[in-house]
């Protein structure tokens, strides 16, 4: 008795699965964390290079962009809807105008065929 054992090949789509990011940013958000990473990185070069440098203090500055961008992808872009965060910021612009966000300047008026005015509309007899 020969033991013949072959080997067996599966189809897997794990690189079709995956969520494409780095370090939680996930697609095109991943390029803003990159972005930030970038200048975190000359930003504590400058800081760090100089003579006598505040090590502290060169760590902190480079952090900045690090952490608005965290705040920004995770608050405002990811796992929202694709306009949230412009949508938000404009909402938050009427709001402290002191604007109405559906006032009757911004809503168009209803015009359908089917539905009729009743202020305009004559009493019919019963």
């Amino acid at each position: 008795m020969e033991n013949q054992q072959g080997i067996r090949l599966h189809e897997t789509n794990e690189g079709r699965e995956v969520q494409q990011g780095i370090a939680g940013f996930e697609g095109f958000n991943a390029l803003f964390f990159m972005g930030a990473l970038t200048m975190s990185l000359l930003l504590f070069r400058k800081f760090a290079g100089e003579q006598n440098a505040n090590m502290p203090l060169a760590v902190l500055i480079a952090s900045i962009p690090l952490i608005l961008v965290s705040l920004y992808v995770f608050g405002l872009k990811q796992g929202k809807p694709a306009s949230y965060d412009i949508e938000l910021g404009e909402w938050l612009i009427i709001k402290a105008s002191g604007g109405s966000y559906f006032s009757p300047q911004q809503v168009e008026p209803l015009a359908l065929d089917w539905i009729e005015d009743p202020k305009s509309k004559d009493s019919h007899p019963i």
